[in-house]
């Protein structure tokens, strides 16, 4: 008989081999488990709207408010792009009417936030240079994806909301 380690000296694999066995084989799979549940959760904060039911029972206004905008048919033209300054970002929006006409004394906020991060969002008045052109300076943390958010309020109430995902480049 040929001698195998595994069954130590006697040649026999014996109820404590198999039991040294399992113990190690679920020792692998408990520490990897523990491994991935680790990642996923320091790696995941899992935000959450905290008013979820309430927003989730209001959709059909969103629905009603999406549609009385397109039914405006205002326009934007909306540009995110790197400033002189270190980390700058400028984002500079267009808004015109049907008819192409400028929307001038709006009231508009930019907001900037990470997708998958919390607690880096941040948001600034746009500043009306005329002509339906409005403009905000962002220093952003970290390059990489972003989502841009654009509010607009008309001096007559009605409101425009775009988003916009972006990738902002290293400087």
């Amino acid at each position: 008989m040929n001698y195998n380690p595994a069954m130590g000296a006697s040649g026999k694999f014996t109820g404590w081999h198999f039991l040294a066995v399992m113990i190690v084989s679920f020792g692998v799979v408990f520490s990897v488990n523990g491994y991935f549940i680790y990642e996923a959760l320091s790696t995941f904060d899992g935000i959450e709207v905290p008013d979820a039911y309430q927003k989730g029972r209001a959709y059909n206004d969103v629905i009603d408010a999406m549609a009385a905008q397109k039914a405006r048919g205002w326009t934007s033209s909306l540009d995110v792009s790197a400033s002189g300054a270190p980390q700058g970002t400028h984002v500079a929006l267009t808004l015109a009417d049907k008819a192409g006409k400028p929307l001038e004394a709006m009231k508009v906020e930019a907001t900037f936030w990470r997708p998958v991060t919390a607690g880096l969002d941040q948001r600034e008045p746009m500043k009306d240079t005329g002509a339906g052109r409005y403009e905000a300076e962002f220093r952003l943390p970290y390059d990489g994806n972003w989502i841009v958010r654009i509010a607009a309020i008309s001096p007559g109430g009605e409101k425009f909301v775009e988003e916009k995902r972006v990738y902002i480049k290293a400087r």
